[in-house]
């Protein structure tokens, strides 16, 4: 963010002297200066202006392509603890609670998306 907002006025900056005054040592000097004017525009990178839309963006773009793959991945390690445990309760246990933990967190994936939703539908109908 810093590259996007900070490099653009470097690359626009003038040589010693400060916005609109000319350079010491330049013919200008002792002369008007001109007004300098920029026009920067600032491309926003998500779908919407709203904070329902931002946040809606954020869930569908972010946290639930990656919170999906996270959750697959703790299911196949709960599996892999299963097959590893050869019958020791133990490792059961503990592979059974790697399982209820991750699909909890898949649930709580799966409600985040559905209350944002039902919150916004709940907005749209009061406006």
């Amino acid at each position: 963010m810093i590259i996007i907002f900070i490099v653009p006025l470097f690359l626009m900056a003038q040589g010693s002297g400060t916005l609109g005054e000319p350079n010491p040592g330049s013919d200008d000097v002792g002369k008007n200066p001109s007004p300098v004017s920029m026009n920067i525009k600032i491309i926003n990178p998500f779908k919407h202006d709203t904070i329902p839309g931002l946040i809606n963006t954020i869930i569908d773009d972010i946290l639930i392509p990656i919170g999906s793959v996270i959750a697959v991945v703790m299911i196949m390690w709960a599996g892999f603890k299963y097959v590893t445990a050869r019958g020791d309760s133990k490792q059961v246990g503990e592979a059974t609670e790697a399982l209820k933990y991750a699909v909890i967190g898949a649930a709580i994936l799966l409600g985040a998306k559905i209350i944002s939703v039902a919150i916004d539908k709940t907005i749209q109908q009061l406006k």
